[in-house]
């Protein structure tokens, strides 16, 4: 919400556009572009397949994290040759799926969820589904580039070190430098302008932010887990069944985009639809509890 009116400075390189997805190569969810080395050579062992080391290297996966998705189920063991491991393309696509989703916020057992039990090739349309979970499919606003140093400026008192760190941190910014944020809410921070012009301390503001983020983040996750990934699991295993009627992956792809596009304004506008309600609920609700204790 805090913040200051100063029009925005030009976007940097984190990328807000639409792209098209793909099963390899996708920038992730809100980082920067990637300096992935190219391709290692295959070894001649097998057609194809790499060493975990030219794994880490083609997809920019450490060869830690390589080994610790394995070690979670999110990928099938790889092919051993004496004690030395051996990666398909299998592998790699799926390898991909999981930094890409990992690097837009989704935990390991939430991606563990969602290729439990899918039927085998059809969890490369996860891959093709997480391209729908881009920094703009969901959001309605672009950000704007900020500088903490500037933050809290509507306030008579500066705000303080730790005011600062809490107005960064909420997961509403998005740190890009020592000094800088990008703020994902333009129309959020407005709001806590006009809540300044009132007189509302900071502190205050800042406390009914966390409790903003605190509920709604609840109920995003409740639709992400309960609605959007049922049906990404539905349409996966009809698409691996060849019962969904549609031939290639482009026009699945256009399918399931065409599927969420509809339930996007349902899950965004069922929270504005209700909030009202409950607000004039609770405020009711403290009024007779306040009038209650006066008489």
């Amino acid at each position: 919400m805090p913040g200051s009116s100063s029009p925005p400075k030009p976007s940097h390189g984190v990328q807000r556009h639409p792209r098209t997805p793909s099963t390899a190569g996708r920038q992730p969810h809100g980082a920067a572009p990637s300096t992935r080395p190219q391709s290692a050579p295959a070894p001649a062992s097998g057609q194809g397949e790499l060493t975990v080391d030219q794994l880490s290297a083609r997809t920019g996966v450490s060869v830690r994290n390589i080994r610790a998705y394995q070690t979670a189920g999110l990928m099938p063991p790889p092919r051993l040759q004496g004690r030395v491991a051996y990666y398909d393309a299998g592998h790699q696509g799926k390898l991909e799926l999981v930094r890409d989703l990992r690097q837009q916020g989704f935990r390991l057992d939430t991606i563990r969820t969602m290729l439990t039990d899918t039927p085998n090739g059809a969890w490369s349309e996860y891959a093709l589904i997480s391209g729908l979970f881009s920094t703009t499919f969901f959001t309605v606003e672009k950000p704007q580039r900020k500088a903490i140093s500037e933050m809290a400026s509507h306030w008579a008192t500066p705000a303080t070190p730790q005011q600062k760190a809490r107005l960064s941190e909420n997961g509403l910014y998005r740190p890009i430098g020592p000094d800088e944020v990008e703020m994902l809410s333009p129309a959020l921070e407005r709001i806590g302008i006009q809540l300044a012009e009132l007189d509302v301390p900071l502190d205050t503001v800042l406390d009914l932010q966390d409790e903003l983020i605190k509920h709604s983040r609840a109920i995003a996750k409740a639709y992400v887990e309960q609605l959007f990934l049922t049906l990404i699991k539905n349409l996966t295993e009809a698409s691996a069944q060849r019962d969904a009627g549609i031939p290639t992956q482009a026009a699945r792809l256009e399918a399931m985009r065409a599927l969420f596009e509809r339930l996007r304004p349902l899950a965004i506008g069922s929270v504005s639809a209700a909030f009202p309600v409950l607000l004039q609920q609770e405020f009711d609700r403290s009024v007779h509890k306040t009038l209650k204790k006066s008489r």
